[in-house]
This record gives C-alpha cells, sequence and structure tokens, in this order.
C-alpha cells in the first residue's frame, strides 16, 4: 500500500482534487495532514475523499495526540470505519507544528503511551491504526502499545533497518509503514529547493536522536542550527526553513530520497526488503506533486515489484 500525504495550506488545493491525481499516478490513496492553523481539517477531509473517489485507503495521519483526547480520535475512527469499512487509515501521534502552534510542547513519552493504551482499547479490532515514531524509544513503545507504527527514520536504509527490528521485538506482528520524504530531481540545486520545507523538521529528529542516527559529533551543532531555525508557523511550505548551514546536505541526504526515477525506484526496494508494510510519501516537497507520476511509477516498480519477488 502507498499513499500521498497532503500536507497544504488551507485554501491553496482541495484534497479531493489530490486525491484524484495520485490514484492516477497509480497510487492507492492519501493521508492528511493534521495541524489546524495549517492545513484543512483532516478527518471532513478524509470522509470528502472516500465518498468522492475510490481510493483503497485515505485517513489523517498523523492526528496530534498532543491536542485530541483519544476518546474523540477514537470515535472518529469508528464513524469513518461504520460509513468506509476496510478503507480507513488513522495514524496518529505525539505532534509536531500542530501543538507548538498553539504554544504547547508534545506530550512526554509516558502521556503519550497512556494515550495510545487508551486509543487501542477503545478502537474496534477492525480498524486501521497506526503510531508515528522517529526515536528508539518511541518507536519501540508505539508498537508494543499499538501494534502498528509509522516510522519516521529518513532514507537511510541501514537507519530503517534498526527501526524496523526495533518495532518487530517490541511486537513481532507489528505493522511496519515507513513516512518517506520522496520526489523525482534531475541535480543537487533541484533536491535542494525539493527538501527546503522539511529540513528543519528532518533535523530536529536527528537531534533528538543523534546516537540512534550516528550523527557525527563534529556536525551536531550545525544539526542543531538547521532544527533551531525551522519556523513551525510555515511548516510544509520554503519560508519554514532557516538560514543555511553547513549540515544542510547532510540533512537532506539522511531523510530525502532524491534522483532519477531509477535512483528512487532503488532505494524503495531496499525499503521493500527489510520488510516495510506500506508507505506513506510526503506530499510538502516541492516537486511532489508537479512530478507525481514519475515519482508513484518510480516507488511502485521499486517497492512493489520488489515485494512481489
Amino acid at each position: 500500500m502507498i499513499l500521498l500525504n497532503i500536507a497544504r495550506p488551507a485554501g491553496t488545493a482541495d484534497p479531493v482534487d489530490l486525491a484524484r491525481a495520485a490514484l492516477a499516478a497509480g497510487l492507492d490513496g492519501v493521508a492528511l495532514a493534521d495541524s489546524p492553523r495549517l492545513f484543512p481539517d483532516c478527518v471532513v477531509e478524509t470522509e470528502r475523499v472516500l465518498s468522492a473517489t475510490p481510493a483503497r485507503m485515505a485517513g489523517p495521519c498523523v492526528l496530534s495526540l498532543g491536542l485530541r483526547h483519544p476518546a474523540a480520535v477514537a470515535g472518529a475512527v469508528r464513524t469513518l470505519q461504520e460509513h468506509h469499512p476496510g478503507r480507513v487509515l488513522m495514524v496518529v501521534g505525539r505532534g509536531e507544528s500542530s501543538v507548538r502552534n498553539e504554544g504547547l510542547a508534545p506530550p512526554s513519552l509516558r502521556a503519550y503511551e497512556e494515550s495510545l493504551t487508551a486509543l487501542r482499547e477503545l478502537v474496534p479490532g477492525s480498524a486501521r491504526v497506526l503510531g508515528a515514531a522517529s526515536g528508539p524509544r518511541t518507536i519501540q513503545a508505539t508498537a508494543a502499545r499499538l501494534g502498528g507504527v509509522l516510522v519516521d527514520a529518513g532514507a537511510d536504509p541501514s537507519t530503517v533497518a534498526k527501526a524496523v527490528a526495533l518495532a518487530r521485538a517490541a511486537d513481532p506482528g507489528a505493522a511496519v509503514w515507513m513516512f518517506v520524504r520522496a520526489v523525482v530531481t534531475d541535480g543537487e540545486d533541484a533536491a535542494d529547493a525539493a527538501a527546503a520545507p522539511v529540513l528543519g523538521s528532518c533535523a530536529a529528529r536527528l537531534e533528538r536522536a543523534a546516537d540512534f542516527f550516528d550523527v557525527p559529533a563534529g556536525l551536531r551543532p550545525a544539526v542543531a542550527a538547521v532544527a533551531a531555525g525551522h519556523d513551525y508557523r510555515k511548516h510544509g511550505t520554503a519560508e519554514a526553513r532557516g538560514a543555511a548551514t553547513e549540515a544542510d546536505r547532510y540533512v537532506r541526504d539522511r531523510f530525502v530520497v532524491t534522483g532519477d526515477p531509477a535512483a528512487v525506484a532503488a532505494r524503495f526496494a531496499d525499503f521493500a526488503a527489510l520488510g516495510v508494510d506500506g508507505i506513506v510519501l510526503a506530499g510538502a516537497l516541492s516537486g511532489v506533486v508537479e512530478r507525481l507520476d514519475a515519482l508513484g511509477a518510480a516507488v511502485r516498480d521499486g517497492f512493489t515489484l520488489r515485494k512481489r519477488t
């Protein structure tokens, strides 16, 4: 299963139109970002997409448990599942721009674990619910309590392999999906431009779990500077990026798959070989929607065909 994450500012694009474009590019559906000050309501738009298109799957991604009570999330899952059985994906997380733009901090890991436990007790067993996770402790806790995890561990296969192993060690039967930032590009400048909207939030993941990501000691201050420069009020746009640093391309290469279609397909074949069950493609990168046909074909060729062999 391959979905496109829709993270476009309210009023700039209709999620139903983007869902139709994703399906035309050979993807299976869409996942809708949750950040109330930036994007349309992801639960409402999920209903619109599932009602208006033949998407195999759609749903909120990532629904913030820093803003929403587990009971409210479970109610949304149950309602969507009743109307569209077997077609709903719900991905929850601690929150990023959604909480920061309200002046809040993401919930502690302990509080998040309690929310995951409550959520699993409340949602129907037939619902497909994943928890987003980047660092090792969150990956393990999410897999153990929810039975499914959307790993956001970058684009380096060796790091992704560690993340998958952690999830399956916590729950051997856990569904393990990947959130992947990928775009077909023609050169280094195009790759830099594509990564700009997400560079700071990617650096924040590297900074929080520098040992897990094997960030070289000499680069850690520069990586921290990239993270600190990210403007979450403009998350998902090129304007979110701070001043350029020496670590920009290091962050890009650790978290963004770029290159021609053959290079993109080869990287997704690597991911498939690790036992990843599904993919959510980041939609905030510059050039993703504009070259969605090429990206969809490359991802499908690499990920889907490798899983069949």
